[in-house]
């Protein structure tokens, strides 16, 4: 997916989310704001905004001498989801149809996004995302795949969520399939990295890998051989969240592996997805 004009005021909306994550004065939030302007004409017009968005919030986390101004926020959102598990786990279980109950609460929980909404209402969420269904809806065509899958790669998106997509992985799991699921490996936004993914107990049922790259979204050429070699040898691919849609959309089209999870939360996506805004969407390209 390619950038567009209105990609610009959500570059800047991120730098202003990660600057409200630290105590600096506003007169040191407005030179680092100012600097990182300077940075928007070099940015790559063809590149896609996840990897444009990476370049400013490296100046961003730079200016600022912090690793990861999110580290904290991030702690908060792992606990937050963490509370919910028990209730959502009886929901699985309780449902008819435990696989498609676990992708709405995993998609449910990409509303923890502080890079692009300050606020958010998880529960809320939950609820939204077990009364309506996704906008664009390829269950029944991923349901019938799965008879022949052996091995799925899951790419995380987002801290908080990380706890949603454990229930997720163990469903799949539970079907004799083989999960890998992908953090980053450094901090970028909030972004699930391996520590959050021992927080929220991922690492202790289903077998986690970085991608090698600090990148949002997933840029392939920045990832690990390793991370490459999963990715090859997966047979099919879920992809959660923006910035993945983002930056896998184009490949999406020839590679029939990858499933997008997300909700539609910026009117660029949306659009490119054929969904109203705040719309949720399982599909495949």
């Amino acid at each position: 997916m390619k950038v567009t004009l209105d990609c610009i005021p959500c570059y800047i909306k991120q730098t202003i989310n990660t600057l409200a994550q630290t105590e600096i004065l506003e007169e040191k939030a407005r030179e680092i704001i100012y600097q990182t302007l300077s940075l928007f004409p070099r940015l790559d017009p063809q590149g896609t905004p996840a990897e444009n968005s990476t370049i400013v919030l490296r100046k961003v986390n730079e200016l600022l001498g912090i690793e990861d101004p999110f580290h904290n926020a991030k702690k908060e959102s792992n606990e937050l989801a963490l509370k919910l598990l028990p209730q959502l786990k009886e929901r699985i279980r309780q449902s008819t149809d435990p696989l498609f109950m676990s992708l709405q609460i995993a998609v449910a929980g990409n509303i923890i996004d502080m890079g692009i909404l300050k606020d958010f209402d998880v529960e809320g969420s939950i609820r939204e995302a077990m009364e309506k269904n996704f906008a664009r809806n390829d269950y029944e065509s991923f349901r019938q795949r799965l008879k022949e899958v052996r091995e799925i790669l899951i790419l995380g998106d987002n801290s908080g969520e990380i706890a949603f997509d454990r229930l997720l992985a163990e469903q799949l799991s539970e079907l004799g399939i083989k999960v890998t699921y992908v953090v980053k490996d450094r901090p970028i936004l909030n972004d699930a990295t391996m520590e959050d993914a021992a927080y929220v107990g991922m690492t202790e049922q289903i077998r986690v890998i970085s991608n090698g790259s600090g990148f949002l979204g997933t840029i392939l050429k920045d990832c690990s051989e390793e991370f490459k070699q999963a990715y090859r040898k997966a047979d099919i691919v879920i992809s959660k969240g923006q910035a993945n849609y983002e930056s896998l959309e184009a490949l999406g089209k020839e590679d029939r592996r990858l499933y997008f999870l997300l909700r539609a939360k910026c009117e660029i996506v949306a659009e490119n997805l054929g969904v109203q805004l705040g719309e949720m969407v399982f599909c495949c390209s």
